[in-house]
């Protein structure tokens, strides 16, 4: 009785080059979009959480028929959070029953947010406000030449045109209108114009 032998054939050096060099490419490709990817996300979800969180204060007010108030705290979890912050460490929004700017004992505190990634920078303007948006018991915002106007949020990328040199804005822009009301742009000509960086730099 005869046994077959069975012929094992493997990789040859050239094949082996040849899948690394293909597999090199690829990553090369691929890494650089991903970290693109994963940079907008990081913005896009800031700049959402702050539009929710102004949306969130402005919708209490009306429902409660109360002024509610936004700002920045270096600690929003503190039983009592104080206005002190960049808007980096987080910010907290409250029912401001009497309306005076402070979180006080009894005021509900409608929602938290904590510190934002380390790789972002943000500003605010005007600048050293910390942060502040009020609300009437109408949903609208009081004059007030402190308030909160905008903030613009950017990485190592700055104000810089995404698509091949386009308006489209690689930060990310909450403005918040006379009234009230929020929106988020990625507009580079808004972000950089008098709204926000009036010419400035973002980081």
């Amino acid at each position: 009785m005869q046994t077959g032998k069975t012929a094992h054939r493997g990789f040859t050096l050239l094949e082996l080059m040849l899948t690394i060099t293909i597999a090199a490419v690829i990553l090369g490709l691929g890494i650089p979009n991903m970290v693109q990817f994963i940079r907008n996300g990081r913005l896009t979800s800031a700049a959402n959480d702050l539009l929710a969180s102004v949306y969130m204060a402005r919708t209490e007010a009306i429902k409660r028929r109360l002024p509610t108030r936004i700002c920045f705290s270096a600690d929003p979890t503190a039983a009592l959070p104080v206005c002190d912050g960049t808007g980096m460490q987080g910010w907290v929004s409250w029912v401001d029953t009497n309306n005076d700017g402070a979180v006080n004992a009894g005021e509900d505190i409608i929602a938290r947010h904590g510190a934002l990634p380390s790789t972002l920078t943000l500003k605010s303007k005007p600048n050293g406000n910390a942060g502040y948006v009020a609300y009437r018991a109408t949903g609208f915002s009081p004059p007030a030449a402190d308030d909160l106007t905008g903030v613009v949020l950017c990485d190592l990328r700055g104000n810089q045109g995404l698509y091949g040199g386009t308006d489209v804005s690689a930060a990310r822009g909450v403005l918040i209108s006379a009234t009230g009301r929020p929106r988020v742009t990625r507009s580079r000509t808004e972000i950089g114009g008098t709204e926000l960086l009036n010419g400035g730099a973002c980081p």
